[in-house]
């Protein structure tokens, strides 16, 4: 029997006071262990009146220390939380509530005073704190079988609808090790994450969390200027996030240019990261270290690349690292892929270890992502399945990875069609230019046409993964 709320808990009953995380607005008090977990004994107190161990609650809080204290809450008294994803509407909420056999929701006194007649119609429970009553903290959370999930989360949906991510109290743990000795925590450094697991990840290891000025952890609300003031207001030392997050702050920093020295590492993730990002942020953080993480929400972290000053090339793909050495990883060879360094046999990437989360009973996970090792076994990725067709032994990630590095591209789209690419590419570069760069590097017949868009949507939760499915859907029509 195992909750890895035990971990949590172990980190804020620990002797003497520390400040675990300081809020996004600079008017409002840092919040301590003491004062987090008196939080979570008031809505553990709320819960236990209402759920049992194994019952499954939507955490309808939008990311805040309040909604962390709620989901921590709902782990200790062995119940399930579920995070809707990113951006859901009403009519969606209530389809997850029923295929997830959801019963009580855990919101703000707002949704029961909007929703609460058509809730209790559906037989749903709306649970708020209605006062700040300061219920008892010694206790001991309720022990649950190892493989019931501990938090249930969802994807980006690059390939049509979110799909249910579900991670066991054993897994979660897991992941909260393998982290620990990838990224050994740094005394006195405090992190500013946009990931909101990552706080919990924070919160055990004993790491003090400043909170990103981004309302819910939106990246469509994301204000680059409040994120530079943060910087230069608080001792941070410690970063992580996806592209979209620090191609707009470089943005901003190329226009008002300011350093921070006392960044000292750097990690971005959650979709292809141009080989030039890292390099020109270093122009601004001097001091820090980068790497490239890549991973899922059932596998965190598969592979990590740390950015030591040479470029590699686009062509070849997108390079991640080295997978960490705790993984088993599996390539289901299905393509030859040719690039700068020799011709490869490419295939869907599966991994299996203790902090990876499956339904397969063998344990094995199937990533999605298609790529190869290299001789000095790094993994490329080439692919993402459902656009994986390679045409002259070439895929669309080495298309699109060489385009994304010119300067008047914002997003690019090599869509595989049966005789050749479609590429679509939202910028200012002209068609000539475009044209250019791709017969330089390869075969003319590669590329059926180049297509211009206004727009190329991208995945609500990080504002960086392609939806390839609705540039298919625009081919159809």
């Amino acid at each position: 029997m195992i909750n890895f709320y035990n971990v949590i808990h172990t980190a804020l009953t620990k002797p003497g006071i520390q400040e675990l995380i300081i809020p996004a607005d600079p008017h409002q008090p840092a919040i301590t262990n003491q004062q987090l977990l008196q939080s979570i004994s008031n809505y553990r107190y709320l819960l236990q009146q209402h759920v049992l161990p194994g019952a499954a609650v939507l955490l309808a809080i939008p990311v805040s220390a309040e909604s962390i204290s709620a989901l921590l809450a709902i782990q200790s008294v062995g119940a399930i939380p579920v995070l809707p994803p990113a951006k859901s509407e009403l009519s969606a909420m209530l389809k997850l509530l029923k295929s997830q056999k959801i019963k009580v929701i855990i919101a703000k006194e707002q949704m029961q005073l909007q929703m609460g007649s058509e809730l209790a119609a559906a037989g749903i429970q709306c649970l708020f704190l209605k006062q700040e009553t300061q219920r008892e903290t010694n206790w001991e959370a309720v022990l649950v079988d190892p493989d019931q999930p501990a938090l249930v989360t969802f994807s980006s949906g690059t390939t049509g609808e979110p799909k249910s991510v579900l991670r066991s109290h054993r897994v979660i743990a897991a992941q909260h090790l393998i982290l620990k000795t990838v990224f050994p925590p740094q005394v006195n450094l405090r992190d500013f994450p946009i990931f909101p697991n990552v706080i919990l990840h924070n919160i055990a290891a004993g790491i003090t969390t400043v909170v990103p000025a981004i309302p819910g952890f939106q990246m469509g609300q994301l204000n680059p200027e409040y994120i530079i003031q943060q910087l230069s207001a608080q001792n941070i030392g410690t970063m992580m996030g996806n592209v979209f997050y620090f191609k707009t702050l470089l943005a901003c920093l190329k226009a008002d240019p300011q350093v921070f020295p006392k960044v000292m590492q750097i990690g971005v993730g959650g979709s292809p990261v141009p080989e030039d990002l890292l390099p020109e942020l270093r122009l601004y953080f001097p001091e820090a270290e980068s790497h490239i993480i890549y991973g899922s929400s059932e596998a965190e972290p598969i592979a990590v690349r740390k950015i030591n000053g040479t470029a590699k090339n686009p062509i070849n793909g997108y390079c991640v690292g080295k997978p960490v050495q705790t993984l088993e990883l599996r390539i289901n060879e299905a393509a030859v892929i040719h690039t700068t360094s020799g011709t490869f046999n490419a295939g869907e990437i599966e991994v299996r270890g203790p902090h990876v989360a499956t339904i397969h009973p063998d344990g094995w996970l199937r990533t999605g992502d298609i790529g190869y090792l290299s001789a000095d076994q790094e993994l490329y990725l080439t692919a993402r399945i459902g656009n994986e067709k390679a045409h002259l032994g070439i895929q669309h990630y080495q298309i699109e990875h060489l385009l994304t590095l010119h300067h008047q591209v914002v997003q690019v789209a090599a869509i595989a069609a049966e005789d050749g690419f479609d590429i679509f590419i939202q910028g200012s570069i002209t068609q000539e230019g475009a044209k250019r760069i791709l017969t330089k590097n390869f075969p003319a017949a590669l590329i059926n046409n180049i297509q211009f868009q206004t727009e190329i949507q991208v995945d609500n939760r990080h504002h960086s993964k392609i939806l390839y499915h609705k540039i298919n859907e625009l081919r159809v029509l």
